[in-house]
């Protein structure tokens, strides 16, 4: 049998070789790239059915030198107008050294992850839940500097270049522009924490009926339920629906005030912790017991909200959607209040024919 040189072996190379090329790839990106952050992503409602989870959070920033790929502007830069408004579909590339990745912020996530698990530092990661410390994953965000923009992983390469000495020095990292999507940031960073302002996403508005104090801005507030009257929810929890379509109970939701108007008694909620649809009721109609459903409840109608900061506390007699621009549910949710009928004879599990 015949093999190839071992001493001009262009597929294993010499360690010191190896050693070389990748200090050089190191400097290389040292001296020509940007300090990005990179953001691990924290999947808070994972369907393990699907693998997908409807919340995120983003706890941790980790400032990592990289190299941009597409030098002369962004991949694909076009801006469409759709019916949410102006979407932009700018792509980037970018360059990581893989040994620095394993070397210095692998053990950060290795024990971020398990941290989060209340595992051991040095347990073992479960990829089922989406837990890896050996590459940069897919979903993981970036936040790049020039533009303040945030950028979401879609694929990470291994083989470019391709197997040098029989190798591979980086990780090429193909971004796609981030679309907020009701994930919370808590990073400790202004510039990416601020993110969840910004978009016209989901807020709850509350008409306040008493209460004392007065919200900050951006300050952290938690829901507790008041629905003492009600004979199935318990009057210190929620009970809302999770993605697999169960009911849970929540003791408290927590959220983020986007706007707070004294004079009104109004006030608006963001990146709420959890979220349940206006749907049937379980306790009785005023006036109409027999009924047994009520189609028009918020569970968040009646609720004490309390301030983290500013020690405020206020009881709503009312929750309702946030109008926003391009949004024509709140219109079609009232043309269907005025035809549908309620028939409990009907078996259609909606409510209505």
């Amino acid at each position: 049998m015949t093999y190839t040189s071992p001493f001009f072996s262009n597929t294993t190379g010499y360690s010191g070789e190896v050693g070389l090329l990748d200090d050089l790839v190191r400097e290389q990106i040292k001296l020509f790239g940007v300090d990005i952050l990179y953001m691990p992503r924290k999947m808070l409602n994972l369907d393990k059915l699907l693998h997908e989870s409807s919340k995120n959070a983003f706890e941790m920033a980790m400032p990592i030198p990289m190299y941009i790929k597409s030098f002369d502007g962004y991949d694909n830069g076009l801006e469409a107008l759709t019916k949410f408004g102006v979407r932009s579909s700018d792509e980037l590339t970018l360059q990581m050294s893989r040994s620095e990745f394993t070397t210095h912020y692998a053990p950060f996530l290795k024990s971020y992850y398990n941290s989060n698990a209340g595992r051991q530092e040095t347990s073992e990661l479960n990829r089922l839940e989406g837990e890896t410390a050996a590459r940069p994953k897919e979903g993981d965000l970036i936040y790049f500097p020039f533009d303040d923009g945030i950028f979401e992983i879609k694929y990470v390469q291994f083989d470019q270049p391709f197997f040098q000495l029989g190798k591979g020095y980086v990780f090429e990292i193909q971004c796609e522009k981030f679309e907020y999507s009701g994930a919370t940031f808590s990073t400790g960073y202004d510039s990416v924490d601020s993110m969840a302002v910004q978009p016209d996403y989901f807020r709850l508005e509350f008409n306040l009926e008493q209460g004392e104090g007065t919200f900050l801005q951006y300050e952290e507030v938690i829901l507790y339920s008041m629905l003492d009257d009600d004979p199935v929810v318990d009057q210190e929890a929620f009970r809302l629906y999770k993605d697999p379509g169960f009911l849970n109970k929540v003791p408290s939701v927590k959220g983020k005030v986007m706007y707070w108007n004294l004079p009104d008694k109004t006030l608006t909620l963001s990146d709420l912790s959890d979220m349940d649809p206006t749907q049937e009721g379980e306790y009785p109609l005023e006036g109409a017991p027999e009924m047994g459903k009520d189609l028009d409840r918020n569970k968040f109608d009646n609720v004490m909200i309390v301030g983290q900061s500013s020690g405020s506390i206020w009881y709503s007699e009312k929750a309702h959607t946030e109008e926003k621009a391009f949004d024509d549910e709140i219109v079609i949710q009232q043309e269907f209040d005025k035809i549908k009928i309620v028939d409990i004879q009907d078996d259609s599990p909606f409510g209505f024919f």
